[in-house]
């Protein structure tokens, strides 16, 4: 399965996105990414979420699960 994890800063905006084959690597990339950013998403291969970690901008809006 494929992950994608991408870092917004507080307005919102995209900052860096990677992209991972394994869910726990893809957790810990989304903690570090977070930690540098302010906040990070995994979303899974059909756009799904997979986890977050931070604060997110409200400039996203509200996280469809």
């Amino acid at each position: 399965m494929l992950f994608t994890t991408t870092a917004y800063n507080s307005q919102g905006e995209a900052l860096e996105t990677e992209t991972q084959n394994d869910s726990w690597s893809a957790c810990e990339i989304c903690l570090a990414l977070s930690e540098q950013f302010g906040y990070a998403e995994t979303l899974d291969l059909w756009g799904r979420h997979a986890g977050e970690y931070g604060d997110r901008p409200v400039a996203l809006g509200d996280r469809v699960y």
